[in-house]
């Protein structure tokens, strides 16, 4: 009989292993995709990973409470608008399924820090990636859409 914990570590394990291939899909993909469809990706996978870390600290029973390393994770962490710089950021985090899965099941306290810096690079990073472009004419702010051209 699978009981409720045995149900989480199975959930977490599904769910570790989505996050890891949408990181991984979306680093072998971003030179051809548009900032606002990278944008879009981004904010999905750090909607999830929010809820994935809630997921995490429940079944390693944290107290939800700032630990020292992640204070001192947010006072280094360094955001960037720059595309190149964000691309290299996220580059930083990509591992393999199987590196990741196996961190999971002899350290999970270190997947736990893994999921929660990349949704904190991931936050300092979405300005490199706008939604749409803006273009500074005749003395005004125009948004540009990436779908619509000129001929």
């Amino acid at each position: 009989m699978v009981n409720n914990l045995d149900k989480l570590e199975i959930n977490l394990e599904e769910n570790i292993s989505n996050y890891t291939k949408v990181l991984n899909d979306l680093l072998d993909n971003i030179s051809s995709l548009s900032s606002s469809k990278i944008n879009d990706i981004l904010w999905k996978l750090r909607a999830d990973l929010e809820l994935l870390i809630i997921e995490l600290k429940f079944a390693l029973e944290k107290e939800n409470k700032t630990e020292r390393w992640q204070s001192s994770f947010k006072e280094e962490l360094k955001g960037t608008s720059s595309k190149q710089k964000a691309i290299t950021m996220l580059g930083s985090y990509r591992k393999s399924n199987q590196e990741i899965q196996t961190i999971f099941k002899k350290k999970p306290e270190q997947n736990f820090r893994y999921f929660w810096e990349l949704k904190e690079t991931i936050s300092s990073i979405l300005s490199a990636f706008p939604e749409q472009k803006i273009k500074w004419s005749n003395g005004e702010m125009k948004k540009i859409s990436e779908d619509v051209f000129e001929i």
